[in-house]
C-alpha cells in the first residue's frame, strides 16, 4: 500500500513538471488559474469552462485514477453527445464521480456539467476548485439551462446527508425526500443515466454520523440548516487505495410531457426507478 501512495504523490509532483522548468512565475501563474478561479456570479454561469483548465484538471486526476486501478463498466451507456443526467450514489470523498468525470472527457471531449448545494460557494478554495470544473449551484433554473444547452448535467440526490454516512452505514442510500433530480430530468425531457462506485465508500474510515453531530449543532447554536461534520480517515489526508469499479446502467427513459415534473406521483414513480437501479449497482 505505501509503494502505491507513493507512486500517486509522485504522479501528481509530475502533472506541471514541465511548467516548473520553464520558470517559477508562469509555474506559480498555472496554480493560481487552477484554484483561483472563482468570480461572484460563478456559481450561475452555464458557460462551458475553460478547456485549457480542465485539461489539467484531467492530468492531476489521472493520479488518483491510477492510485485507484479505476475503471469504468458500462460507459457505453454516457451519451456522447445531447443531454442528459447522470444521477450518482454520494461517497464521502467524491474522488468516484471526479474520475467517471475523467473517463467522460477522455473519451468524448466534453465536460459533465455538476450541480452541487450552494454552500460549496461560501468555502474559498472549494469554490475555486467547482468553478475551474464547470460545477454550479444545483438550482431548477441551472439545472434546466445546462440540459437545454444540450449538457451532460450531473448530480448526488443523497448531498451532504448520504455524504457524511458513518462506516457502519456503507453501501447504503440516504436520500430522504430529495427527488428535485427527478422533476428536472422530466421538465427537461432527458434520459437519466444512474451510476454508482460501491467500493468508494471504504475510500475512507467515517466513524461517526457527521449528519446527526450537525442537527445538533444547529439546535445548539440556531443555524438556519444542519452542517454535517464528518471525519475520515484515511492515509493521511490520502484515501485508502482501494480499487475502484464504477458501475454506469442504461438509460432511464420515459414518456412524459414536461408538464408531468408537477406531478408529484409521476416525480415520485421516476425517483424508484432510480433508486431501485442505484441499489442494484451498489449490491454489485
Amino acid at each position: 500500500m505505501l509503494v502505491r501512495v507513493l507512486s500517486a504523490l509522485r504522479d501528481a509532483a509530475e502533472v506541471d513538471r514541465g511548467q516548473v522548468a520553464a520558470g517559477a512565475p508562469r509555474y506559480a501563474g498555472s496554480v493560481r488559474a487552477r484554484l483561483r478561479a472563482y468570480q461572484p456570479g460563478d456559481e450561475d454561469r452555464l458557460a462551458p469552462p475553460d478547456d485549457a483548465t480542465a485539461r489539467r484538471w484531467m492530468t492531476l486526476l489521472g493520479a488518483f485514477a491510477r492510485y485507484h486501478r479505476y475503471r469504468v463498466e458500462g460507459l457505453e451507456h454516457v451519451p456522447r453527445r445531447g443531454a442528459a443526467l447522470l444521477v450518482s450514489f454520494h461517497s464521502y470523498s467524491v474522488i468516484d464521480a471526479l474520475l467517471l468525470g475523467r473517463a467522460i472527457y477522455l473519451r468524448d471531449g466534453r465536460v459533465a456539467r455538476g450541480l452541487t448545494d450552494k454552500l460549496v460557494f461560501r468555502v474559498p478554495g472549494l469554490r475555486d476548485v467547482a468553478t475551474s470544473l464547470g460545477i454550479v449551484a444545483g438550482t431548477p433554473d441551472n439545472g434546466l439551462g445546462l440540459l437545454r444547452n444540450g449538457e451532460l448535467a450531473g448530480c448526488m440526490p443523497g448531498g451532504a446527508l448520504e455524504w457524511s454516512r458513518p462506516a457502519r452505514l456503507r453501501g447504503t442510500m440516504r436520500w430522504g425526500e430529495h427527488r428535485g433530480y427527478a422533476r428536472l430530468a422530466i421538465r427537461a425531457g432527458v434520459p437519466i443515466i444512474a451510476t454508482a462506485c460501491p467500493a468508494a465508500d471504504r475510500a475512507f474510515f467515517v466513524p461517526f454520523d457527521g449528519w446527526t453531530v450537525g442537527e445538533r449543532l444547529q439546535r445548539w447554536v440556531g443555524a438556519s440548516r444542519a452542517l454535517p461534520v464528518a471525519l475520515g480517515f484515511g492515509f493521511g489526508p490520502l484515501p485508502l487505495p482501494v480499487r475502484l469499479v464504477q458501475h454506469v446502467a442504461p438509460p432511464i427513459v420515459f414518456d412524459l410531457p414536461p408538464e408531468a415534473a408537477d406531478d408529484d406521483d409521476e416525480v415520485r414513480r421516476l425517483d424508484l426507478r432510480v433508486r431501485r437501479t442505484i441499489g442494484d449497482l451498489l449490491a454489485r
